[in-house]
């Protein structure tokens, strides 16, 4: 049938008088199914109508057809087929352009706020363009045959009505639509260096989140001095790490401190290499100290092994735990050293040493070399530990060393970010004067925000992060069946414990200890310990046996282990004088350290009592 009628529109700005003159609007009628035989336009008393309402705009309440695509948005095929546009991208810093900034970020005096919502402007308080301003004519003279022109209308809403005849097919296919798109949203895209052409093609396929992969990287100004190879020693994917992280020295803060790098690179992408190769870098430009901090002094090892691997044997690498505090005879080199060493002090000889006035003796004061600190993410809480303020102080005080920042999470955690002084992110020059300013307005804004600063740091050139996809990759659990001579060595181990459990609580009865909860903690973590141990072991024999298969078939084996034994190993190395005769088990070990450090006895009783009254 014919609607002859407009719901009653209940807002501010569309009254009674409003409501009766919208019905002769001019886009009125193109919503009308039919024509209204009350309310003709041909009528001559309605249009003879002299009066007007040059206040009120008229508001267009149609909205239109729900499937028309509004002429602001950009259409697929609208956007640029060349890369100019991205290449514009990587002069507009939000760190560096006045502009667009990380300003936008911050927070704002003049947002509303939230108990204000009920006053923010909506649809209806907004001008809706020239059609919508044209005067109004409302009747002055008496309607014909109709004394109330709208009570006396159908009730049915006009608005409503027309909505309802094309509506809800349309939100079906809208939310279908939009249910595809979302299943093919990729959340890694395949990465490859879009500046850099040197080098080989790294040997396993790598990607890159698709949010830092919708940024470009800057252009690369900077020429590597590193000998050019075809051994592959150093990948495409790590030699344009090593660009940006050259380039990113040569810019100043405004601080006056110089520029760092963070590389973010996951497991498998070489990060070990990499720093090796900006460290050779700076050698060859005649930087030949350098400072690489880690989590542990058995990864000296490891960083001796990458400057080999990358033809770089003939940088020494000195453990710094290996020598005297106050000894500064290496020349050159790279200086290794753990977190923990930099809070390390001295006594001896009745003269205050601390490591890090040590390193900085041997950096000398106007120091350039490169400083790595390698998994970072360990200095975090900077501002609240010991380890963590010696990070910070080291950079300060070398303002003109050139920092690496490596960690496969170190951009995750924004507050985890407190020792990145050198990224040139808040402080003098920046949107945020301080890191608690900026940690504020990012946490506030939650893990958006965070991303929009990883893309500006890649844009700045200050930040790359790349791994190992994991497509096509398979899982499984293999059940590794017990031999019954494994079975029975498991069965007398845990007699062996059961015996021992018995033979410590008698001898702390004997000797009298009253306080007991030192000694079964140390008791109940070895047990712990030894069982894993092995378990581990059990596993081996059928490992070794997949890991062979697997390279039948011209397979990459990696081995995962919770523990190497390594540790064990080097104690029995040390009481036998670099001779190994005999199998050397971790678990034995274990047992063995229990006895003779903890099993109760008069004089470690002793000594616990002489301990406590020192304290």
């Amino acid at each position: 049938g014919t609607l002859y009628s407009p719901h009653p529109l209940q807002t501010p700005l569309c009254g009674p008088g409003v409501q009766s003159a919208m019905l002769h609007c001019p886009w009125w009628t193109a919503f009308s199914p039919a024509p209204y035989p009350a309310f003709s336009s041909e009528s001559p008393q309605f249009m003879s109508s002299t009066s007007f309402l040059a206040s009120q705009p008229c508001v267009d309440t149609s909205y239109g057809p729900p499937t028309t695509t509004p002429s602001f948005l950009p259409k697929t095929g609208d956007f640029p087929q060349d890369s100019a546009y991205l290449d514009d991208l990587s002069n507009a810093s939000i760190f560096s352009s006045s502009v667009d900034s990380l300003s936008d970020i911050a927070d704002a005096p003049d947002f509303l706020p939230a108990d204000s919502l009920s006053q923010v402007p909506t649809i209806w308080d907004v001008s809706t363009g020239p059609a919508a301003h044209e005067k109004l004519l409302l009747p002055t003279g008496p309607w014909t045959g109709l004394e109330d022109p709208v009570s006396s209308l159908s009730s049915t809403p006009l608005l409503v009505s027309y909505q309802s005849q094309s509506q809800p097919e349309e939100e079906d296919e809208a939310e279908e639509d939009e249910g595809e798109e979302l299943g093919h949203t990729e959340t890694y895209a395949d990465y490859v260096p879009s500046k850099s052409k040197i080098g080989k093609q790294h040997p396993d396929r790598v990607v890159e989140t698709s949010t830092l992969s919708s940024v470009p990287p800057p252009d690369i100004t900077y020429t590597l001095a590193l000998p050019a190879s075809d051994s592959g020693a150093l990948s495409a994917l790590q030699l344009e790490a090593i660009t940006y992280a050259c380039q990113q020295h040569e810019v100043l803060l405004p601080s006056g401190q110089r520029a760092g790098f963070l590389i973010g690179d996951g497991a498998g992408v070489g990060k070990g290499r990499t720093v090796a190769g900006i460290i050779l870098e700076n050698y060859l430009r005649g930087r030949k100290k350098s400072l690489w901090f880690s989590v542990s002094n058995d990864l000296k090892y490891d960083a001796e092994r990458d400057l080999r691997d990358i033809d770089a044997p003939g940088i020494a690498v000195h453990a710094l735990s290996k020598i005297k505090y106050g000894d500064n005879t290496t020349s050159e080199g790279v200086l290794f050293a753990t977190y923990s060493a930099l809070i390390g002090e001295s006594q001896a000889g009745g003269q205050h040493r601390t490591r890090i006035r040590q390193i900085l003796e041997w950096c000398g004061e106007a120091f350039d070399g490169v400083i790595v600190f390698d998994e970072c993410h360990k200095a975090k809480n900077a501002s609240s530990t010991k380890m963590g303020k010696a990070v910070l102080d080291l950079q300060n005080k070398l303002p003109q060393a050139r920092v690496v920042y490596a960690s496969a999470t170190g951009a995750s955690e924004p507050r985890n970010m407190i020792y990145m002084s050198r990224l040139g992110i808040w402080g003098d020059g920046t949107p945020f004067r301080t890191f608690e300013e900026f940690l504020h307005a990012i946490e506030k804004r939650g893990v958006g925000a965070m991303e929009i600063v990883a893309m500006d740091m890649k844009v700045s050139g200050m930040y790359i992060a790349r791994q190992l996809s994991f497509s096509g990759v398979t899982f499984r659990i293999e059940e590794i069946p017990l031999s019954p001579a494994f079975e029975r060595v498991y069965n007398r181990a845990a007699l062996l414990w059961a015996e021992a459990l018995g033979v410590f609580q008698q001898a702390a009865d004997w000797i009298g200890l009253e306080s007991r909860k030192s000694l079964w903690g140390q008791f109940w973590s070895a047990h712990q310990r030894f069982f894993k141990y092995l378990c581990v072991a059990a596993k081996v024999s059928r490992l070794v046996g997949l890991a062979r298969e697997e390279l039948a078939r011209d397979k990459c084996v990696v081995i995962g282990l919770q523990s190497t034994g390594e540790a064990r190993t080097r104690e029995v190395l040390d009481e036998k004088d670099g001779q190994l005769d005999c199998f050397v088990s971790a678990a034995e070990g274990v047992f063995l350290s229990l006895i003779q450090k903890h099993f109760p006895s008069t004089k470690r009783k002793r000594e616990r009592g002489a301990g406590s009254k020192r304290k």
